[in-house]
C-alpha cells in the first residue's frame, strides 16, 4: 500500500474519525479553559479546580484551542460523509457523538460567557428583582457579577419568560452556585440535543437518517455550544422538529402548545407559531373553527408562560439587547461595509456607523419579507413534509442571519429540521455554516488585531471551509460499509411520517 493510499484510508477509517474528534474535543475544553476569560472577568475555579485559566502562556493556549476547533469541524466532515456514504450506520454515528461530547462535561461554559448571566439573572428573579428592567450590575463586585461578561452587566434579560422561569428555579435549587447551576443546565442541553436527534432521524429519509444524525449530535455548534457553552437555543432547536411532527399529526393543539412554548423561551419560536396557525388555516376542514382553536390554545399557552414570572411581558422590550454588540461578520455589517467601501471611492461623505443603521433596517425588512414568504409555502398541507421542514428551517436560518448580531448558537433553530428535511445541497450549505460559525466564538486573543493573532486565525477558518467543501463536492463511488456497521438499505425502514 502507497503512502497515499494509507492517508486516504486512514481518513476515511470510522475509527480514525471516532479517536481523532475526541482528541479534539478534549484538546479543546482543556486549551479554551487554559486560555482564560476576556479581560475584567474572573471565572469560578470550578470542581476540584478544572476551571482555572493558565498564570502564563495564554496566547498559546488559545492558539491550541484553534487548532482543535479547526480539527473537530473537518473530523465532523469526514464523519458526515462517512454517514451519507452508508460506511457507518446509525448507532455508529450516535456512539461517535456520545464520545465526542464526553470531554464537555466536566469542562467550564466554554466560548462564551452567557452561562454566568444565567446565574445572575435566575438569582435576580428569586430575590424579587425585574430581570428585565435591570442588569447583574445591582450585585456589585463579587462571586455573582465577576464572571458575567462586561458587554451584559447593565443590560436586562432578553430571553423569554419560559426561559427566565428555568434559570430562577436553577438558580432557587443551587443556591446560585455555579458548578451546579451549569451541571443542570448542561444535562438539560444533552436532554434536548437527545430529542431533536430522535425526531430528525424520525423526519429524515431512512437511507439519509446516519446522515441526519450526525448533522444534529456530532456537529460542533452542537458538542462546543449548545453543550459545552449550555445555551438555552437548544430548547427552540429540540421543540421545532417535534411542532412539524405534531403538525403531521395533524395534533393540533399538542403543535400549538409547543410552538408557544418555544416562543416563551426565545424569539424564533415565534415562527413555529406562524407556522402552525397558518398550516392549520390552510386545511380546509373546519378551517375557520379549527383555526379558531389552535389561535385559542396558542394564546392560553402564552399567557400561562408569561404568568411564571411577574413582569411576563418585559422581555419584548428588551430584545435589542444582543444588538449591543459590535460585530463586523454579520449580513448587515458585511453590507454597510461594502455600501462605505463603494461611496468612500465614489463620493464619500458617509459615516459607517449611519450606513450600518440603514442596513440593518434594510436587513430587517428583507428578511421578515423572506420569513413570512417561507412560512406561506410551508404551510400547504399538500407539501412533503421533509420540504415543509426545509422551509421552515429555513426561515429561522434567514431570522439568524437577518439580525444586528449573529452567534453560533442561532444555528441551533434550524439544525433539526434542516439536518433531517435538506437534500445534499442543502446539507453542504448546512455543512458550511456551521464550520463558518465554529470561528465567530474564540478565546479572546485570537480575535484582537492587538495580540497579532487575527490573521492566524483566519487561515484556520479559511483551511477548514476549503477542505470542508472540496470534500463535499467529491462525488466518489460510496464506500464499502466496515465492519460492524450495516449500509441504511439493510435496515427495516420506519412508517413514513
Amino acid at each position: 500500500m502507497s503512502l497515499t493510499s494509507a492517508a486516504v484510508a486512514l481518513r476515511d477509517s470510522p475509527r480514525a474519525t471516532l479517536v481523532a474528534g475526541t482528541v479534539a474535543s478534549a484538546t479543546i475544553a482543556v486549551a479554551v479553559t487554559r486560555a482564560g476569560p476576556i479581560p475584567g472577568v474572573v471565572l469560578p475555579d470550578g470542581p476540584l479546580g478544572l476551571w482555572r485559566a493558565a498564570d502564563e502562556g495564554r496566547p498559546a493556549w488559545s492558539v491550541l484551542a484553534a487548532v482543535g476547533i479547526t480539527g473537530l469541524s473537518l473530523v465532523f466532515v469526514r464523519l458526515y460523509l462517512l454517514a451519507r456514504d452508508h460506511v457507518v450506520d446509525v448507532r455508529y454515528v450516535a456512539r461517535t457523538a456520545v464520545v465526542w461530547t464526553a470531554p464537555m462535561l466536566l469542562a467550564q461554559p466554554i466560548l462564551s460567557l452567557d452561562a454566568y448571566s444565567y446565574v445572575a439573572q435566575g438569582q435576580l428573579l428569586v430575590m424579587g428583582i425585574d430581570p428585565y428592567v435591570t442588569g447583574p450590575i445591582v450585585f456589585g463586585a463579587g462571586p455573582l457579577l465577576d464572571p458575567v461578561a462586561p458587554v451584559w452587566r447593565m443590560t436586562p434579560a432578553p430571553y423569554g419568560p419560559l426561559s427566565l422561569s428555568l434559570l430562577g428555579w436553577s438558580a432557587d435549587v443551587t443556591d446560585a452556585d455555579h458548578v451546579p447551576f451549569v451541571f443542570i443546565l448542561r444535562v438539560l442541553a444533552i436532554a434536548a440535543v437527545v430529542v431533536a436527534t430522535v425526531a430528525a432521524a424520525r423526519l429524515a429519509r431512512p437511507d439519509a437518517r446516519a446522515a441526519a444524525v450526525a448533522l444534529v449530535a456530532a456537529n460542533p455548534i452542537v458538542v462546543l455550544h449548545l453543550i459545552g457553552g449550555v445555551h438555552l437555543d437548544v430548547l427552540v432547536g429540540a421543540l421545532a422538529p417535534v411542532v412539524l411532527l405534531a403538525v403531521r399529526k395533524r395534533w393540533w393543539w399538542l403543535a400549538a402548545l409547543l410552538a408557544a412554548a418555544a416562543f416563551a423561551i426565545k424569539l424564533p419560536g415565534l415562527i413555529l407559531v406562524g407556522y402552525v396557525l397558518w398550516a392549520r388555516f390552510r386545511l380546509a376542514e373546519r378551517r375557520w373553527a379549527g383555526t379558531a382553536q389552535v389561535l385559542a390554545v396558542t394564546a392560553a399557552a402564552t399567557l400561562a408562560a408569561a404568568a411564571t414570572v411577574p413582569d411576563g411581558w418585559g422581555w419584548i422590550a428588551t430584545l435589542d439587547t444582543p444588538g449591543h454588540v459590535e460585530q463586523l461578520y454579520n449580513v448587515p455589517a458585511a453590507a454597510a461595509g461594502v455600501g462605505y467601501a463603494l461611496v468612500g471611492l465614489t463620493v464619500g461623505g458617509v459615516d459607517f456607523a449611519e450606513l450600518l443603521n440603514v442596513t440593518q433596517v434594510l436587513c430587517a425588512a428583507a428578511g421578515a419579507a423572506m420569513i413570512g414568504w417561507l412560512i406561506v409555502r410551508g404551510g400547504d398541507p399538500s407539501a412533503p413534509v421533509r420540504r415543509t421542514g426545509a422551509l421552515v428551517g429555513s426561515a429561522m436560518v434567514v431570522l439568524a442571519l437577518a439580525a444586528p448580531v449573529i452567534h453560533a448558537w442561532y444555528l441551533a433553530w434550524a439544525l433539526a429540521l434542516l439536518a433531517a428535511c435538506a437534500g445534499v445541497v442543502g446539507h453542504r450549505w448546512l455543512i458550511g455554516l456551521s464550520v463558518a460559525l465554529c470561528f465567530t466564538a474564540l478565546p479572546d486573543p485570537l480575535t484582537r488585531w492587538h495580540h497579532g493573532l487575527l490573521p492566524l486565525t483566519l487561515l484556520f477558518l479559511v483551511v477548514a471551509l476549503a477542505l470542508t467543501f472540496w470534500w463535499l463536492a467529491d462525488a466518489r463511488t460510496p464506500a464499502t460499509p466496515r465492519a460492524g456497521t450495516r449500509p441504511a438499505s439493510e435496515r427495516v425502514p420506519a412508517r413514513p411520517v
